[in-house]
């Protein structure tokens, strides 16, 4: 039978005391050791009450754990074979069958250049390791992603990307970091991106069309909006091919840019490109000059100026001036006594 999150936490730090040998464990120490996983989690702590009953049911069908007697009698718990290991996930057939067909349509469904993301290598890694029955310990996690789970718009996710996949717009309390008041709007949502551990939501106002780009921590509440759809006029799959980040505006044209990188430096921006268009035009002992298409955003701007003295802007002017105003009034603050 399936459990819930919080149970499965607990039965994986329990499993891991049941298995310790270089210390011993009253129903006290373990119900500190599991609230201490829980608050990691910004899950609720647990009262004695509940240690009593898991170490109950553990005891009981379909787990059946035997804990060394001796200890029993003093109370102490600890499994009387200590390389046993809890079986957490119970799959039923159907269960079983379910997942396997999911992973065979997942590989179906997706080319192998979407394989080679580490974030679709994992979640498949871990669906078969389910399938499989191997036990997975995720309260020893081994991947992270980069990831803000302080990022106040994490609630409204869900609900945002529910609307778009059944398509229903929705009205929205925003309040832009420039604005002293939130605004209300009538949106169409169609699309959501993650940048810089920030997500984005891209939608159409309803009264113009206008495409909006929305940060989903400046979201303040939610509501259902009963009105037809606006379709999307905007094909995502190409929007973001020729700019970095999230921001761009109607007359932001693509560009050709052309940077003077360091040798120093340029293993990191070949390796890691600003664009897949990226080419080199030439390159001498002591620099490479690439160039690619792309759009001039903040984004951009903000990339080029974290290398520093390692890469500078030839083309198009207009960055090359924007560039240098920016080093300029950084010069002046530093420059200047506190």
């Amino acid at each position: 039978m399936p459990i819930d999150r919080n149970k499965m936490l607990r039965y994986q730090v329990l499993n891991r005391c049941f298995q310790d040998t270089s210390r011993r464990y009253r129903a006290k120490d373990l119900l500190e050791c599991c609230n201490r996983e829980m608050q990691k989690y910004d899950l609720n702590t647990i009262s004695t009450r509940t240690i009593q009953q898991d170490l109950q049911d553990l005891q009981a069908e379909p787990y059946n754990v035997q804990f060394d007697p001796e200890l029993k009698k003093q109370y102490y718990y600890r499994y009387c074979d200590t390389s046993y290991n809890l079986e957490l996930l119970q799959l039923t057939a159907p269960d079983h069958d379910a997942l396997t067909r999911t992973i065979d349509l997942l590989r179906e469904r997706y080319s192998d250049a979407d394989e080679q993301n580490p974030q679709w290598q994992w979640m498949l890694t871990t669906l078969q390791a389910i399938t499989d029955g191997r036990p997975l310990d995720t309260a020893q996690p081994y991947v992270s992603f980069e990831n803000n789970n302080a990022f106040a718009g994490n609630a409204h996710f869900a609900t945002l990307l529910e609307s778009i996949i059944n398509r229903h717009p929705v009205i929205v309390r925003y309040k832009p970091y420039q604005q002293p008041e939130p605004a209300e709007l009538k949106i169409h949502p169609y699309y959501l991106k993650q940048f810089n551990s920030r997500w984005f939501l891209f939608a159409a106002a309803d009264e113009t069309g206008d495409l909006l780009n929305l940060a989903l921590d400046r979201i303040l509440t939610i509501r259902q909006w009963r009105h037809a759809y606006r379709e999307a006029e905007v094909d995502f799959h190409t929007w973001f091919d020729d700019m970095m980040g999230v921001s761009r505006n109607s007359d932001m044209a693509i560009e050709q840019i052309v940077l003077r990188v360091s040798n120093q430096r340029y293993p990191y921006v070949e390796t890691k490109p600003f664009s897949e268009k990226q080419r080199i035009l030439k390159h001498d002992e002591q620099t490479h000059t690439i160039a690619f298409p792309m759009r001039v955003n903040n984004e951009l701007v903000a990339e080029i100026l974290s290398f520093g003295a390692d890469i500078e802007v030839l083309q198009p002017q207009h960055l090359r001036r924007r560039i240098a105003e920016t080093v300029a009034q950084m010069q002046t603050q530093y420059a200047s006594t506190s």
